[in-house]
């Protein structure tokens, strides 16, 4: 699939296919490095756990809130590159919910991740957290807040989609075609491989993709940044599969319905709107985002923003990450 969209984006051109065809070969002969070990839990609900990741345990709780998509590992990307890291040493308590294989999560949908999973992984960590919710961990981050508003102080969303009316007809017309294939696959497996999902995730920024291919195809890079390459690339592309009931919860929910953006999406018996919360909220936007675009984005009144010029990822790992940093941990352990 991913060959197909090269060969695309080339445009024909052979001299840029090769550049991308080598790149791509490139990344995939990258040694993989030996995963880093995991802190040992703190709380545990199904496959889900709650971890400690960075700061002092008498500073103030942050719970990082990864996307169900692709994990967290971008959020503690390298020792200088490392929003968790970053945000202990400026002395919060950095916890993470680690989602571990949501494959045996069959019967969960997002909203009963939130109600089954996180919401009793923080009783059972007794205090109330501020929450740091990363793309689709930002969605169930609204959610936490709406349902269960006592676990919470204070949500930051990074890239987080909201009103899904917002992409563009044909993503979510391209969605709503592959749910049937995906439902299929879905019941017979049990849970969605994500391999299945990534063409649409690469649709919605082909050009890029193709492009950072051919970057490092016409590059010779050092053995350091091709690693950095890799790991970045393993993150976007690789995970466990997905519970089904997640699965439509996106595509048809989100994408094809906007049961979000809609006010109709809920947790536990609550409706979610994120213009009814009562705690301070912040979004993260990035201008260059096009996997979650501007006119995704949730839109509260008198809730704080910042736009960086900069991408989906980049905010976290790029050049200008260093302009998130000091507003998010000011926003989260300002009184």
């Amino acid at each position: 699939m991913c060959l197909a969209l090269l060969v695309q984006e080339s445009g024909g051109e052979l001299a840029r296919l090769r550049a991308m065809l080598e790149g791509l070969g490139r990344y995939q002969r990258a040694p993989v490095p030996p995963a880093a070990p995991r802190p040992a839990p703190l709380a545990r609900r199904g496959g889900t756990s709650l971890r400690p990741l960075a700061g002092p345990e008498s500073g103030r709780p942050v719970l990082l809130l990864p996307s169900i998509i692709n994990g967290h590992a971008v959020l503690d990307h390298e020792p200088d590159r490392s929003l968790a890291r970053a945000l202990g040493a400026a002395g919060a308590r950095v916890l993470l919910v680690d989602w571990g294989d949501l494959a045996g999560e069959r019967r969960l949908g997002l909203a009963g991740l939130i109600s089954a999973r996180i919401a009793p992984l923080l009783r059972q960590f007794g205090q109330p957290v501020g929450v740091v919710g990363h793309c689709l961990g930002g969605t169930l981050g609204l959610g936490l807040a709406a349902a269960f508003p006592s676990l919470v102080t204070r949500l930051a969303l990074i890239a987080t989609p909201w009103r899904f009316a917002g992409y563009p007809p044909e993503i979510r017309a391209g969605a709503c075609a592959g749910w049937a294939m995906l439902h299929g696959c879905g019941a017979t497996l049990g849970a969605v491989p994500l391999a299945l999902l990534n063409p649409l995730f690469w649709a919605l920024d082909a050009s890029g993709v193709a492009a950072k291919y051919e970057r490092l195809g016409r590059s010779e890079p050092a053995e350091a940044a091709l690693a950095a390459f890799a790991a970045l690339e393993d993150w976007a592309g690789s995970g466990p599969p997905l519970p089904l009931p997640a699965v439509r919860d996106i595509f048809v929910g989100g994408l094809g319905r906007d049961r979000f953006g809609a006010g109709r999406w809920q947790v536990a018996g609550v409706a979610v709107r994120p213009e009814a919360l009562r705690l301070p909220l912040l979004d993260i936007r990035g201008a260059a985002d096009r996997l979650v675009p501007e006119a995704t984005r949730p839109e509260v009144p008198g809730m704080r923003q910042l736009r960086l010029e900069t991408g989906h990822v980049g905010m976290l790992i790029g050049q200008r990450r260093h302009q998130l940093l000091q507003p998010l941990s000011s926003f989260l352990l300002s009184d």
